[in-house]
């Protein structure tokens, strides 16, 4: 049944999976009893001409998730590998621990919570990259779905929906992704060896908030990246989600952003220019978070930033106004109802 050690437990059947496979696909879970079958579901639907094994990455949830996690193993042990432990460690170690144990050339994600729509996904992914050696990394489209009155609504193609008529960036695009992340971690295709360097360069840092987009940095400061615009998967936004829970959350998260991106430009000696502008795409949004969150200092120090590096936004209508709403309790409510009513407006026209 695997390797086991006093924090880490696999549960597999070495003599039933494939030796050699070429896809190790990563199934971070926590708390996902809900939806875990459907994702699963999806990984065990994909058609290939190549051996792939699936990791389900439990840590230690509490509603049934492991138990789920369990019935698959028994159910298909030619695929389904459980990595777990006795206590839940986070979500970086959970990632590490699980990364220690792929064997694939490739890697793919599809954490518990999302799901596969496209049986010809991985092979699609695969015969792509060993099709253009010089790319590190291939993504897709993928459909959006959020609750909203007690049902599931859905935005087919996100991307295309995002970007219009204008075309998702690959090839080099690390300058662009320093700006935003736009890459889906269910759609995303790797290389093994990347993944690893990736972890043990110690990229991923527990005080970033997410882990897939320095993943990204990390490829796409190498690499070129591939895009296929195909939907083959649907990310979910669960209720209560890290960016789903108010704007106290949302601004300890996006803070989080950058110190990361500072981080990646120290690294990778991005340009002056570069960094401004990527740190701007971050300060922005920022300032109006720190505004609604009711952080005066937060957005102190975000106002003065832009109006040192980004003194066309900061002298803006936007940018004047803000600073007037920070001293009017009652028009920063006003405000913000009236944001969220039009984000609700947004969603009740885009969402199906």
């Amino acid at each position: 049944m695997g390797n086991n050690t006093s924090d880490e437990i696999e549960i597999s059947d070495f003599s039933r999976l494939p030796t050699a496979p070429v896809v190790s696909v990563q199934m971070l879970t926590y708390q996902h009893a809900a939806y875990l079958a459907e994702a699963v579901e999806g990984v065990l639907a994909q058609r290939t001409d190549f051996p792939i094994e699936l990791l389900i990455a439990d840590d230690a949830s509490s509603d049934g998730t492991g138990e789920i996690a369990k019935i698959y193993q028994r159910m298909h042990p030619d695929i389904v590998r459980i990595v777990t432990g006795p206590a839940n460690i986070g979500a970086c170690a959970n990632r590490q621990r699980t990364t220690r144990r792929t064997r694939g050339e490739f890697v793919a994600f599809c954490e518990g919570d999302d799901y596969w729509i496209d049986p010809l996904k991985l092979q699609r992914q695969v015969d792509y990259l060993r099709s253009h050696p010089e790319t590190g990394a291939v993504h897709t489209d993928f459909d959006h779905i959020l609750m909203r009155g007690g049902h599931w609504r859905r935005l087919p193609n996100f991307q295309k929906h995002r970007f219009g008529v204008r075309n998702v960036p690959d090839g080099d695009i690390f300058a662009t992704l320093l700006s935003g992340n736009f890459i889906q971690t269910c759609t995303l295709c790797v290389r093994a060896d990347l993944d690893r360097a990736f972890l043990a360069g110690g990229f991923l840092n527990d005080s970033y908030p997410v882990g897939d987009w320095p993943l990204c940095l990390y490829i796409a400061a190498r690499h070129k990246f591939g895009y296929l615009p195909q939907s083959t998967a649907v990310y979910r936004k669960v209720p209560g989600s890290m960016m789903n829970a108010g704007n106290v959350a949302r601004l300890r998260t996006i803070t989080g952003y950058v110190v990361m991106i500072e981080d990646f430009c120290d690294r990778f000696e991005v340009s002056r220019i570069n960094r401004i502008n990527a740190m701007a795409e971050i300060y922005r949004p920022m300032l109006s978070v720190a505004l609604f969150a009711g952080d005066a200092e937060k957005f102190a120090h975000c106002l003065a930033w832009l109006q040192q590096h980004d003194a066309a936004y900061a002298n803006s209508w936007r940018g004047r106004l803000l600073p007037w709403l920070a001293k009017s309790p009652v028009a920063r409510s006003v405000l913000s109802r009236i944001q969220e009513l039009r984000a609700r407006s947004r969603e009740a026209r885009e969402y199906r």
